[in-house]
């Protein structure tokens, strides 16, 4: 049977997509949880459109991001911190203060982006890995200094 999915389904397909199951799967199971609908020649047009609109979105996503990615490779950003008398600090510099810091710069970039080795505990020169998705990402240069 062609089915219309309405939904992201692990394993089968995207949203308006048109696939073809076996009727038992798409009554017992797809059309009970409304997941999906059976396709008609209308509703297999108006798919294709929508998909040609998602797929067009879907590049000019990546196209942001990559260029986001260039830009931001290789820049520094400096965080100041309150530290003792022998240069140790107060607290470990968290991945929230560096996303502020970035966020602050001109950059869009979330908490979940940034990877770092380990805690930040000390001052110096750190490099962080900030992942804009599963085939880009950049580096940059944290700088932890004296407040």
């Amino acid at each position: 049977m062609l089915i219309l999915l309405l939904e992201n389904i692990k394993n089968l397909g995207k949203k308006n997509e048109i696939k073809n199951v076996s009727d038992g799967y798409a009554n017992n199971f797809l059309f009970i949880k409304k997941l999906a609908i059976k396709a008609t020649p209308e509703l297999i047009a108006k798919a294709k459109i929508a998909k040609a609109l998602e797929d067009e979105k879907e590049r000019k996503e990546k196209e942001t991001i990559k260029q986001e990615s260039k830009k931001i490779n290789d820049k520094r950003f400096i965080i100041k911190v309150k530290t003792g008398n022998e240069g140790q600090l107060f607290e470990a510099v968290s991945i929230a203060k560096i996303a502020e810091k970035i966020n602050q710069n001109g950059f869009a970039v979330d908490v979940k982006q940034i990877i770092i080795k380990e805690p930040i505990k000390k001052i110096g020169e750190y490099k962080v890995t900030i992942k804009f998705n599963s085939e880009l990402e950049s580096t940059v240069n944290i700088i932890i200094d004296k407040e």
